[in-house]
């Protein structure tokens, strides 16, 4: 009878965000995000997974810089984007040195501003989205804090292996965020496949699908609607942003 009624017993929740620990936020964020994003949700706190992610990125900014020649860095940049043929062979050298000038600011500058930038802008936009399309009671820092931890998650992964890659390649001069190739664009050509394709195809990989579920099963908590009902609104937003940069890759 004692043993009927233990297992009977409703099970404990899961502690509140200022009860858990980070490493077992992160823990389960990688293992079971559908539980642990109820007690981000009651406690959107987005300032400690938004200065984590600067902090890898600077982490792999430090290492990169020191293996990484920026006059090579950059003149392969150049060729991979279509516009040495343009630039005549006499200029190449001084658009070279003008761009190596800035290459250790700009280094520094991503790792803290594009953290804070996507994360400010796509928390709006999703806010946006589920507030008027679902009409979904969710407040800006609940926003912030479901696409800090997110990304932090996944970032968490993607930063070492980064790393890993170009170590065991011995060739760090590539841009990191083309270092690990997890999706379409591994069966295409960059150098002989058209630009708009090729744009297209690097943006549909493992680690975007695994951010955008995040999302998903982030928002879905938030607003209280099946994870299928959120993706929906998540993959929206997504699918905009992959057709901007298709259409500007046509041009640029």
């Amino acid at each position: 009878m004692e043993e009927a009624t233990a297992s009977a017993a409703p099970v404990a929740p899961r502690a509140t965000t200022d009860e858990r620990g980070f490493g077992p936020r992160l823990v389960g964020l990688l293992l079971e995000p559908r539980e642990e994003f109820p007690s981000i949700v009651a406690r959107p706190r987005f300032w400690l997974p938004l200065v984590c992610w600067m902090v890898l990125g600077m982490a792999l900014t430090a290492v990169w810089m020191q293996n990484v020649d920026p006059r090579e860095f950059i003149r392969s940049q150049i060729e991979q984007s279509g516009h040495a043929d343009r630039i005549p062979a006499d200029r190449m050298e001084q658009v070279i040195d003008s761009q190596s000038g800035f290459f250790k600011v700009m280094g520094w500058f991503g790792p803290v501003a594009f953290p804070l930038v996507i994360t400010l802008a796509l928390a709006g936009l999703l806010l946006l989205v589920f507030r008027f399309f679902y009409a979904g009671d969710v407040s800006f820092a609940q926003s912030m804090a479901i696409v800090a931890w997110s990304f932090l998650t996944v970032k968490l992964v993607t930063i070492p292996a980064t790393l890993l890659v170009m170590y065991l390649k011995g060739d760090w001069n590539v841009n990191p965020e083309e270092a690990i190739q997890a999706g379409a664009s591994l069966f295409f050509d960059r150098a002989t496949t058209a630009k708009p394709l090729y744009s297209l195809m690097s943006s549909l990989d493992l680690f975007s699908f695994w951010v955008l579920w995040l999302l998903a099963t982030g928002y879905s908590v938030a607003v209280r609607r099946p994870l299928a009902s959120a993706a929906v609104g998540v993959i929206g937003v997504w699918a905009i942003y992959v057709l901007g940069k298709v259409a500007l890759s046509a041009f640029f």
